[in-house]
């Protein structure tokens, strides 16, 4: 394994790290107020999508190579679902924080980045071997 290999697997752990901090984090004290809308969208939902965007993109780049060598045909279904399962997972954890609670709308907007970002990456990823082929493999 690269150096960067090991770069980007470090950078996604710290990610995941963060997103979990940032899910459990009680934003009470804080002069934050998520109850805000941004273009029609309540802030809350927004940060919940801008949060899990790049999980898709992480774990290409830090587990892609690795899935590739173990065979697995389909690593970016892996990730995708690995990223529902981290959502839904940072989603239910709220309930053990009085503070926090369930939303579907949360979860909606969890599910809809990594949606979103995981079409992106399999785009790239299409356009990237079209050009040049076996780059990424």
């Amino acid at each position: 394994m690269r150096f960067s290999q090991y770069i980007f697997i470090v950078l996604f752990f710290i990610y995941i790290l963060l997103v979990l901090f940032f899910s459990l984090w009680t934003f009470e004290s804080t002069p934050i107020d998520l109850s805000k809308y941004i273009l029609f969208i309540r802030a809350d939902h927004a940060a919940h999508f801008i949060m899990f965007f790049p999980y898709p993109i992480s774990a290409w780049f830090a587990f892609e190579p690795y899935l590739r060598k173990r065979g697995k045909k389909h690593p970016l279904l892996i990730i995708f679902i690995s990223g529902i399962l981290l959502a839904s997972v940072a989603e239910l954890l709220q309930n053990l924080n009085p503070a926090r609670d369930f939303d579907l709308m949360d979860m909606a907007a969890n599910f809809s980045s990594i949606i979103l970002s995981s079409i992106l990456v399999k785009s790239i990823e299409r356009v990237l071997n079209n050009v040049w082929p076996g780059r990424l493999q």
